[in-house]
């Protein structure tokens, strides 16, 4: 499990107002699953009440996040879920990434990264990677680099993925 820090505008009218939550980029053998943490414990506080047929849903917090992210290895296929109203969604994309790797490097916490710049959902972005952790995924539906994207920004910075911990998942912890 890689965690990030997404921070973003939710509102273009005030970007002086950045919003954070940490969200989780779950890596297996099938692919990837990029999610909110308050959404993933909301999920679980709803489906616990479903259970005990409590129809009392206040008091959880769902974020600001609602989408999920899935990537399927290798191909990297992505499907975009989202819940509106009481309906769901899965959305499937398959644009490509076209990145331009750059020589400059930076360290990044304790990694030693490379930047790679695309344009991709009408937005500049630049990338930091990570060769030595050689997963070519990162946040959000971004791959295809030569390593672990541990950062990601758009040109505007209303968009910004940093890399804040890494922890070693379970086998019963993947997703279905």
């Amino acid at each position: 499990r890689f965690i990030y820090e997404y921070k973003f505008v939710m509102d273009s009218t005030k970007t002086n107002e950045i919003t954070s939550e940490i969200m989780f980029l779950d890596v297996a053998k099938k692919g990837s699953k990029f999610y909110s943490q308050k959404k993933s414990i909301a999920d679980s506080i709803h489906q616990e009440r479903i259970q005990k047929q409590t129809r009392d849903f206040t008091g959880i917090d769902y974020g600001n996040v609602p989408f999920v992210v899935e990537k399927s290895y290798p191909g990297f296929a992505n499907s975009f879920f989202i819940n509106l109203d009481m309906n769901k969604y899965r959305v499937s994309d398959d644009r490509k990434i076209d990145w331009k790797i750059l020589s400059e490097k930076e360290k990044i916490g304790e990694l030693n990264s490379q930047k790679a710049v695309c344009n991709f959902a009408g937005r500049i972005w630049t990338a930091w990677f990570v060769s030595d952790i050689p997963i070519q995924d990162g946040p959000y539906k971004f791959y295809g680099l030569p390593g672990l994207i541990i950062k990601i920004e758009d040109k505007t910075k209303s968009h910004s993925f940093v890399l804040k911990e890494v922890k070693k998942l379970i086998p019963d912890q993947e997703w279905t």
